[in-house]
């Protein structure tokens, strides 16, 4: 990673039993710029615990701006969560690819630093036609506007908003909200999976799409006209001790304008509504 363009240090003791004991708080915060020449550069972003932000900006550079949070129980746990909770970046010309991992997790002392966080907040801009495949599964929200080209999003206890976007490939959202707003009629197909959220579509008047719909404890409301189509049933096999069994999946066909392509949405919990975007 290139050397910090800006670096912002706090540092601060809380009160504890004793001193060795007293809690451990650090936050810094560094933007950094890189290169693509890609035709489509591509952004991955698999985060923890904070938010992910995208915005479409300049032709040829990712920049990424990044806040740390990090806390530990104590001094000793604090040092151990610098060595085993980190952010991993690899850039080249194709794009970017921010990780945050623990590389204690598999190891014989992954619990040594129990009680150990760290946040890490993504500020970032993509070339407009940049491809992403983001997420977040903690305490955040996946955030993206402007960016033209595909997106995979997903996120567990938070919500996702895309906002002026071009297509999607995959969405998915466990405990929130899924937002969709689109700045031209989809061009390719899509899976948006929710778990305990509502779903909202916005698509320009004139868009046609075909919906395969699994909706379970869930409205669907609409501001187009549609039209129910059929789609084939789905046949799932399982072996077992008892012999092969045989679960058949018959979902719902919604056709919007003369249809086009297919996005299957599957909600549990949640409602779908589909909007004319102005």
């Amino acid at each position: 990673m290139n050397a910090p363009a800006l670096l912002l240090y706090g540092l601060a003791f809380l009160p504890g039993i004793a001193s060795a004991a007293h809690a451990v708080s650090e936050q810094r915060a560094w933007t950094d710029t890189y290169a693509v020449s890609a035709a489509v550069p591509r952004l991955e972003v698999s985060n923890i615990r904070g938010s992910v932000r995208v915005r479409a900006g300049r032709p040829g550079r990712i920049t990424v701006a990044v806040t740390e949070r990090r806390s530990a129980p104590d001094r000793a746990r604090f040092e151990r969560s610098l060595a085993t909770l980190t952010l991993a970046v690899d850039a080249d010309a194709s794009g970017v690819s921010l990780h945050v991992g623990n590389r204690a997790a598999r190891g014989q002392r992954s619990n040594d630093c129990r009680g150990c966080r760290v946040d890490y907040q993504f500020d970032i801009e993509v070339p407009p036609q940049a491809e992403l495949d983001v997420g977040t599964v903690l305490d955040g929200k996946v955030d993206i506007e402007g960016v033209a080209g595909s997106i995979s999003a997903s996120n567990v206890n938070g919500p996702i908003n895309l906002d002026g976007v071009g297509d999607c490939a995959a969405i998915n959202s466990v405990n929130g909200a899924i937002s969709m707003a689109f700045r031209r009629p989809p061009q390719q197909g899509c899976r948006i999976e929710t778990i305990n959220g509502d779903i909202a579509l916005g698509v320009p008047a004139g868009t046609a799409l075909d919906i395969a719909l699994d909706l379970f404890n869930g409205a669907v409301s609409s501001e187009f006209a549609v039209a129910p189509f059929e789609l084939p049933a789905t046949i799932e096999t399982i072996a077992g001790d008892g012999g092969t069994r045989y679960r058949i999946q018959q979902l719902a066909g919604l056709r919007i304008g003369a249809g086009g392509p297919l996005y299957s949405i599957t909600s549990l919990n949640g409602n779908l509504s589909v909007r004319k975007r102005q």
